[in-house]
């Protein structure tokens, strides 16, 4: 029997999120949302970014915020004339790094330590 080439084929995936007192609390998708809507200042916009619809955007906000105890999002109402918007609170904005660092070393981490174990 041939020798499999593993490596050749194989490649780790991660699913990586944080939970709050044992409650869901935000994975990657998450992040990318805050991110988002950090960057582009607008609840629609960054829904748009990740996939997600509006009404998925606020139901996911109002989860976070139900978990965490406290406002994720500072709005303001705009309407069909705009002059509406979405930023992060510092806390949020806070989380959202924190989220991201520890990631970001969690995937270099197994990364490295699959490396090691399949060369």
């Amino acid at each position: 029997m041939r020798r499999l080439a593993l490596r050749a084929h194989l490649k780790p995936r991660h699913k990586l999120w944080l939970n709050w007192d044992g409650a869901f609390l935000m994975g990657p998708r998450y992040q990318r949302f805050l991110e988002a809507v950090e960057r582009t200042g607008t609840i629609q916009a960054a829904g748009r970014e990740v996939g997600w619809s509006y009404r998925t955007c606020l139901n996911r906000i109002r989860a976070m915020e139900r978990v965490l105890g406290a406002k994720v999002l500072m709005t303001t109402r705009g309407g069909r004339r705009g002059g509406g918007g979405a930023r992060l609170t510092p806390d949020a904005r806070r989380l959202a790094r924190l989220f991201a660092s520890w990631r970001r070393t969690a995937l270099r981490s197994s990364d490295a330590a699959f490396q090691k174990a399949f060369g």
